[in-house]
């Protein structure tokens, strides 16, 4: 600390004469100056980190058109194919909770109707954070994909079977008719809710 305080008596100590005087504060000032620009130029470089992404129900809200094309996905996923029974897309907003927005058709039974995640779903849950499609473990033929927001995910889609393809009996095969028409639908979700721009 003392050799702090000698550097500053030492800068503001008159010298021998006005012109030494004024030559040493004029490169303290160009110093000083120097040192705020690069602090500007440093502070200004640094990218602002974004929030984490918004739930779908929020999304649906604040932007209806991405409502609505999201609607117009699953509409055409449902009209797709005869064997499929109903389409869910639930919002995922916490580890537990999940939300239906959307279901394809309105009378179809809910395939998750405590609206959260029961034991033994464990598994699929850890394939959705993942990004991976499954099956949920229930009676019916299924299979289930995540939205998935810039880093996680954010929702999940069911699409649930009146009888299982005959080239994917159990429905886990990922390239087969059971998972891949819920693993495209998935896909483009995510990406008009997540990946293009948001413009409000």
């Amino acid at each position: 600390m003392k050799a702090v305080v000698d550097t500053v008596k030492n800068i503001i100590s008159p010298e021998q004469n006005w012109s030494q005087f004024l030559m040493k504060i004029i490169g303290v000032g160009v110093v000083a100056g120097i040192g705020f620009a690069g602090f500007q130029v440093y502070t200004g470089s640094q990218e602002e980190e974004e929030g984490p992404d918004d739930a779908i129900e929020v999304i649906f809200e604040e932007i209806p058109e991405k409502k609505l094309q999201v609607e117009e996905i699953l509409n055409d996923l449902t009209r797709s194919n005869r064997d499929i029974n109903s389409v869910w897309l639930y919002d995922w907003p916490d580890a537990r909770n999940i939300v239906p927005v959307f279901n394809s058709p309105r009378n179809a039974r809910d395939p998750l109707p405590s609206g959260y995640w029961m034991p033994g779903d464990e598994r699929v849950i850890g394939s959705f954070v993942l990004g991976s499609c499954t099956r949920l473990d229930r009676k019916f033929p299924n299979a289930a994909c995540p939205i998935m927001g810039k880093e996680d995910a954010w929702g999940v889609l069911v699409v649930e079977y009146i009888k299982a393809p005959e080239d994917d009996p159990l429905c886990i095969l990922p390239n087969k008719s059971c998972v891949r028409p819920a693993k495209v639908a998935s896909m483009k979700i995510s990406e008009i809710l997540y990946l293009l721009e948001n413009k409000k």
